[in-house]
């Protein structure tokens, strides 16, 4: 089977929105992956119609989806601290304003 037949790929990460698809294979890319976005919004260009997905030599499909559980998680803990300090901030602009009164 020669290198990166459609045989060989496998989808490691799938999302409607294109810039995500591009920031994982990018994420792979650094890490020395090789990947492939399929983009099935291509006819509708930045519509999030139909997913885009991440495909990955079969070799390498462990470490690509160790990479992005890593990557997500990462994801999460920073959105979890910015809602955090979102609400503090709020909180304490409520605050200051009841105290004000």
């Amino acid at each position: 089977m020669p290198p990166h037949s459609p045989a060989s790929l496998v989808t490691v990460y799938s999302t409607p929105i294109p810039f995500d698809a591009e920031l994982v294979k990018k994420i792979l890319t650094d890490e020395g992956i090789t990947s492939f976005v399929e983009d099935t919004n291509a006819p509708f260009a930045g519509l999030a119609a139909t997913p885009c997905h991440v495909l990955v030599e079969l070799e390498h499909v462990p470490r690509a989806r160790s990479l992005i559980e890593q990557h997500e998680t990462r994801h999460r803990q920073t959105l979890a601290r910015e809602v955090t300090v979102d609400s503090e901030v709020r909180g304490q602009g409520q605050f200051s304003r009841q105290n004000d009164e």
